[in-house]
């Protein structure tokens, strides 16, 4: 019986994994943008200024009139509320897959950088925003919809 117990167990892991991997299939799908220029490093990196877009997803300006969309690898919380933003990198050079962005209200949360792209202009960093709202939106109604099953 133990062992029954125990196959029964794994099953459900197994099918939780499953469950996961799916959704977050769906997830990076809705977070890659072709449309965009991807750049994987930021030489001579300085934050001027930022903004959530999403807990997923941050708009840093470097200079002036240069922006960049930062995809997380996990969800920031508290990015809404935060008062500032702490961005790792390497003699000045931030890097996709190596650096990574926390809060200073709690630094050892930290979400690595998954993709960073390189935003043009005004008119580009809104159409984006828009974007990524309406990413919310439809994350929000999947939620209702499972919720009232």
């Amino acid at each position: 019986m133990k062992i029954w117990n125990i196959l029964i167990l794994g099953f459900a892991v197994i099918l939780a994994g499953c469950a996961a991997t799916g959704k977050t299939k769906e997830h990076e799908a809705l977070y890659t943008f072709p449309e965009l220029e991807q750049v994987y490093s930021i030489d001579n990196f300085r934050m001027d200024g930022w903004e959530e877009v999403d807990k997923y997803t941050i708009i840093v300006n470097s200079r002036p009139r240069e922006s960049y969309l930062f995809v997380l690898s996990g969800g920031l919380i508290d990015l809404r509320f935060a008062q500032g933003l702490l961005v790792t990198s390497t003699l000045g050079k931030v890097e996709v897959g190596f650096d990574t962005v926390a809060t200073p209200q709690d630094p050892m949360l930290k979400a690595q950088i998954k993709r960073i792209y390189r935003l043009k202009d005004k008119a580009e960093k809104e159409a984006i925003k828009q974007k990524i709202i309406a990413f919310a939106d439809i994350e929000d109604k999947e939620a209702d919809n499972k919720s009232t099953q």
